[in-house]
């Protein structure tokens, strides 16, 4: 991989020439370098490799988020989340055959406003942490509105409130992945119609990053739980008494969200960088074996001297055959 040696030539015209084209065939070199590494760098920072099982783990508090639009909250001067009350109940059984049943009425000191993306909510969590080896949890809250309620949100003559959403969710509520999987869902609140059930169906999934040296280079954000494919079944109507006249306190919408089992859908997103790191080395090994058969068409010092095969007089390159002059001489 040495330069040529311009002692090598006959002609100072071919040595110029060859050491050109060995600079160049260098720059094309370090040029691929450069290459191998900029593709190293980005690829280091980026896992490549996904694989979705399911686990056992012990799941965090859900929580769930009462929501309205905030372009139309300004826009009506009026918010929903203002005139709205809420319980919570919480149900599951222990291996050991204890029921535990817990329920309470919340203050609004127990819920958080929070602005996500185009929505402002108001999030709601569960009673507490239900544990790995609990059976059947149930998670359940109750909605009511309180009047007056403005007459654009009213729904065939005020027998349903429009204008809420509301979203499961096991995560933080600005984080891309929530932000991203966890759906929001429109719901119709009862004010003078009969009471609503709603259950909702999520599949419990976490979002996980590591690399093969057992660090987490490459992650962009946080692990995190969520809830996917969020949704409501068809809801059911319980039988109430009708409402004759206008009331300050509309009727419930109870949201139940069963958690079946322990079971978790984990997305793991592996950094393979012992495998980046060979591509690498197979990149730059295969790069100087190249380089290395082009130069070897530049001999370093040889005893003989060596030119052009062919003798370019125009543009000073290669020598005249020494034959030229013995064809040139006069024949008998």
């Amino acid at each position: 991989m040495l330069p040529p040696k311009w002692s090598s030539f006959r002609n100072p015209n071919d040595a110029l020439c060859a050491s050109c084209i060995w600079m160049l065939l260098l720059l094309f070199f370090f040029a691929y370098v450069s290459f191998c590494l900029a593709s190293f760098s980005t690829e280091l920072q980026r896992p490549t490799k996904e694989s979705v099982y399911n686990e056992r783990l012990q799941m965090p508090l859900v929580r769930l988020d009462v929501c309205e639009l905030t372009a139309f909250h300004r826009q009506l001067n009026y918010s929903l989340l203002d005139h709205l009350l809420m319980e919570r109940e919480l149900e599951f059984l222990l291996p050991n055959g204890t029921e535990i049943w817990r329920r309470d009425v919340l203050n609004r000191s127990d819920m958080e406003f929070v602005h996500v993306d185009a929505m402002s909510c108001l999030q709601v969590p569960s009673m507490q942490v239900v544990p790995q080896e609990s059976i059947l949890p149930y998670h359940r809250w109750f909605l009511r509105l309180q009047g007056p309620i403005h007459p654009k949100l009213q729904r065939q003559n005020y027998s349903y409130v429009s204008g809420l959403f509301i979203r499961p969710s096991l995560a933080n509520a600005s984080h891309p992945v929530s932000i991203r999987q966890e759906s929001f869902l429109k719901v119709l609140t009862p004010f003078t119609a009969k009471n609503r059930t709603a259950i909702l169906r999520a599949v419990v999934s976490l979002d996980r990053w590591s690399d093969s040296l057992g660090g987490r280079l490459g992650a962009p954000y946080a692990d995190t739980f969520y809830l996917d494919d969020s949704r409501i079944v068809p809801e059911a109507a319980e039988e109430t008494t009708p409402v004759d006249v206008m009331p300050q306190l509309g009727n419930r919408l109870k949201i139940v969200l069963p958690m079946p089992t322990s079971m978790v859908r984990v997305h793991h997103h592996l950094n393979d960088i012992v495998d980046d790191i060979l591509t690498l080395l197979g990149n730059l090994a295969s790069g100087i074996f190249i380089f290395g058969l082009l130069t070897m068409i530049f001999p370093a010092i040889r005893e003989e001297k060596y030119h052009f095969f062919l003798h370019l007089e125009r543009f000073g390159l290669g020598n005249p055959s020494e034959l030229n002059p013995l064809l040139a001489e006069p024949t008998v």
